[in-house]
């Protein structure tokens, strides 16, 4: 009898523990998605549904900043190429037609740009800002 008690008090406490887990993240959670602005449909939207709701904000975040850089970085390269046709680069690279060779081009062309781009890009850290964590 003593030991079912036992293994029942140590079951409680496991479950305590689990319980208040859970909590922790559904609240981490909920400030994560109020932060980011992600509605899943109110309160007492399940925790599955949050985190795909933040997931998916996040994503259109990210997708957001990489519209801005680019628009970005075509007004630093206009700024310095008056009169550059920005239409043109905007189809994308002029690559050979041999997939290889459009490949290699084309790694060389990243590799360039590698060192400049992360010099660009600090440059524009500062209007990089992300919801405080918790708030």
């Amino acid at each position: 009898m003593v030991e079912a008690a036992s293994a029942a008090d140590d079951l409680q406490k496991s479950l305590d523990v689990e319980v208040a887990g859970r909590s922790a993240l559904e609240a981490v959670v909920a400030s994560a998605c109020e932060g980011l602005r992600a509605s899943a449909g109110g309160s007492g939207s399940s925790l599955r549904r949050r985190i795909e709701a933040l997931y998916s904000r996040a994503r259109e975040r990210m997708r957001e900043a990489l519209h801005a850089g680019v628009k970005k970085a075509l007004a630093v390269v206009s700024s310095h190429y008056v009169g550059i046709d920005l239409p043109a680069v905007s189809e994308g690279y002029v690559l050979p037609d041999d997939e290889a060779e459009a490949q290699e081009e084309l790694q060389k062309l990243e590799d360039a740009a590698d060192a400049p781009g992360d010099a660009l890009a600090t440059v524009f850290d500062a209007e990089v800002e992300l919801p405080p964590f918790g708030a």
